[in-house]
């Protein structure tokens, strides 16, 4: 019976280990990088029609998770005069908005959440202040699957 406090603190640690690894992100190391939008949200008919639109004139969009937690939403092309061009259409001295920024973290399993929306026109991209979505990385595809079950596919930038 003098072991028993021993066996009781093993079992305590023990319990601990695996619920600290219980709560741990299936996402660590996985996320950082350029994820480049590959098909949005099924749900949203407007938003596939736009992404459809600017695929044709050779514009993306793409997530970057960086390792501070920093995340910038972006658009990109294949083509650089494409965004040349979009600056040439852009009102007179003004700069037209290509990138948005925000914070993430990762949370237990699979869920994901964005906060810190740096401009309003982010926060209604991510409709509201926090948005939390499950992102499921396999390799180099991402599936972001938001709450109300629409998903979106991304694929990795090299």
């Amino acid at each position: 019976m003098r072991f028993a406090p021993l066996k009781l603190a093993v079992f305590v640690l023990a319990g601990l280990a695996l619920g600290v690894t219980g709560c741990s992100s299936n996402n660590t190391g996985k996320i950082i990088g350029k994820w480049k939008i590959t098909a949005p949200p099924e749900k949203d008919p407007k938003t596939k029609g736009e992404f459809e639109a600017m695929g044709k004139m050779g514009l993306f969009v793409y997530i970057e998770f960086k390792a501070d937690n920093g995340l910038l939403l972006a658009l990109g092309s294949d083509k650089p005069e494409t965004l040349d061009m979009l600056k040439a259409l852009a009102p007179k001295g003004k700069e037209p908005k290509t990138s948005w920024e925000a914070k993430y973290k990762l949370l237990p399993g699979d869920k994901v959440e964005v906060y810190d929306m740096k401009d309003d026109e982010t926060k209604k991209m991510f409709k509201g202040d926090k948005a939390r979505s499950d992102i499921i990385i396999n390799g180099d595809e991402m599936t972001i699957k938001d709450p109300d079950g629409s998903m979106t596919k991304l694929t990795r930038m090299k």
